[in-house]
C-alpha cells in the first residue's frame, strides 16, 4: 500500500452520522485488475479491510465493482469518512505487508483522489455517508474565471428542487481537494436500491419526474438552459460510474 495512504487507522472513533467532524470526505482509489484475478482480489481485499478497516478503531474501508465507464471491470476501494490529519500518522508494518500480500499481487492501484463533500449542494435526506450501489457522475470543470461558479449554481439548482420536493432520493456532492489534469474534479454520487431505477427518461439518478418538478419551479425548458448547457459549457470529460458493492 502506497504512502498516500498513510494514517487512515488512527483511533478517531467515527461513527456513521460524523458526530464532532466538520467535514465529510473520503480517500478512493481504482484497483486496477490484473486478468483472471477477479476472484483471489475480491477475498484479499475483504480480509485486508475486514482486519485493518473494520470501523472499530478508526474509518471503515469499501470496495465496489464498476460497472459502466473507462474504469469497467475494475474496482474502488474507499476508506472513510475520514480526515486530513489522519495523513499524519505512520501505517504499523504489518498493516503495509498484508496489504501486499493480500491486495498487490492481483490489482494495481491508481488514481488516488480525496473527495471532500459539499453540504451546501448535498442533498441527504437520511444522513447517510456510504450507498451498497451508487451511480458516480463525475466532471472535470474547465479552467479559468466562472467556470466553478457556474457549475456550482448549475449544481445548487438540482438541490433546491430535491428539497423542495422532498425527494425519497439522496444526491451527495463531493470536490476533488487535490485537482489534476485528466482526474474528475467535480463528483456526484447518487445511491441507489435497483438496476430498474433507471428505466425510463429523465436525469440519471434522480427521481421519476424531476425535469417536470424542476421546470415547474424554473420555466419551461429551464433544466437544459440552467444545466444542461451549463455544464455542456464548463465542463468536459463526462463520466457515468455505476458501482455495487463486494460484500
Amino acid at each position: 500500500m502506497i504512502k498516500r495512504i498513510l494514517g487512515i487507522i488512527i483511533p478517531l472513533m467515527v461513527c456513521a452520522t460524523l458526530v464532532g467532524q466538520d467535514y465529510v470526505m473520503f480517500q478512493t482509489s481504482i484497483l486496477k485488475l490484473r486478468a483472471g484475478q477477479n476472484a483471489s482480489l475480491q477475498a484479499g481485499v475483504k480480509k485486508h479491510n475486514n482486519k485493518y478497516h473494520n470501523g472499530k478503531d478508526g474509518p471503515k474501508a469499501y470496495v465496489w465493482y464498476i460497472n459502466t465507464g473507462p474504469n469497467s471491470g475494475n474496482y474502488s476501494w474507499a476508506v472513510g469518512p475520514t480526515k486530513f490529519s489522519d495523513m499524519d500518522q505512520s501505517l504499523p508494518d504489518d498493516h503495509v505487508k498484508d496489504w501486499e500480500r493480500n491486495v498487490s499481487p492481483y490489482a494495481d492501484e491508481s488514481e488516488v483522489i480525496y473527495m471532500v463533500r459539499d453540504e451546501e449542494l448535498t442533498y441527504n435526506p437520511k444522513n447517510e455517508t456510504v450507498g451498497e450501489n451508487i451511480l458516480m457522475k463525475r466532471y472535470q470543470i474547465k479552467d479559468g474565471p466562472g467556470h466553478l461558479a457556474a457549475v456550482k449554481e448549475a449544481v445548487g439548482s438540482i438541490t433546491k428542487v430535491l428539497r423542495k420536493t422532498n425527494a425519497k432520493i439522496a444526491r451527495r456532492v463531493y470536490f476533488n481537494r487535490f485537482p489534476n489534469e485528466g482526474q474528475a474534479d467535480l463528483m456526484l454520487v447518487y445511491p441507489f436500491k435497483n438496476w430498474s431505477s433507471f428505466e425510463g427518461s429523465g436525469g440519471l439518478g434522480l427521481p421519476k419526474g424531476f425535469i417536470n418538478d424542476y421546470e415547474k419551479m424554473n420555466g419551461e425548458g429551464s433544466m437544459q438552459k440552467n444545466v444542461g448547457k451549463v455544464l455542456e459549457e464548463h465542463t468536459y470529460g463526462r463520466t457515468h460510474e455505476v458501482m455495487t458493492m463486494v460484500k
